[in-house]
C-alpha cells in the first residue's frame, strides 16, 4: 500500500483473518523529520479479575517509527492501531517540487493454525 500526504489510517482493530499482522516499511521519499511517520498501537489493559469486567490499569498508546526494511509484528485483532495523517512537506518557494511524496508499506496477515480464527485462513480482503 502506498500512502500520500494527508492520508491516515484510522484507529481500528483488524478483521478475524488478520489475527497476527506484520507491517513492513518498504520506503519513502519524505525527508528529515517528515520521514518519521509513526505507527501507533494501544497496549493491553490490565484487569482486576479474570472475567475482565473492571480495568485496573488502562493500556497505553505507544508509537514506533519504522525505518525502511523494519517491520512490526502485532496481534491485529486485539490491539487497536492507527497512523495520524501523513505529513505534508512544505513546498519550496523556488525550484522544482513536482515530486509526488509517498510512504510505501506492505502488510502480511496470519491466523493461528489451531486458533479460534483458523476458519479464516483462506479469507481474502474485499
Amino acid at each position: 500500500r502506498y500512502y500520500f500526504p494527508g492520508q491516515e489510517l484510522t484507529k481500528h482493530a483488524d478483521r478475524d483473518a488478520c489475527e497476527i499482522s506484520v507491517s513492513v516499511h518498504i520506503g519513502t521519499n519524505l525527508k528529515g523529520k517528515d520521514a518519521k511517520w509513526p505507527f501507533k498501537i494501544k497496549t493491553p489493559d490490565t484487569y482486576t479479575d479474570k472475567k475482565k469486567t473492571e480495568v485496573l490499569v488502562p493500556g497505553e498508546e505507544r508509537s514506533l517509527s519504522l525505518e525502511p526494511g523494519d517491520g512490526l509484528l502485532y496481534k491485529g485483532c486485539e490491539r487497536p492501531h492507527w497512523r495520524d495523517p501523513m505529513p505534508t512537506p512544505k513546498r519550496r518557494l523556488f525550484g522544482n517540487n513536482s515530486k509526488e511524496y509517498y510512504y510505501h508499506q506492505i502488510f502480511f496477515h496470519y491466523v493461528l493454525q489451531d486458533g479460534q480464527r483458523a476458519h479464516c485462513a483462506w479469507d481474502r480482503a474485499r
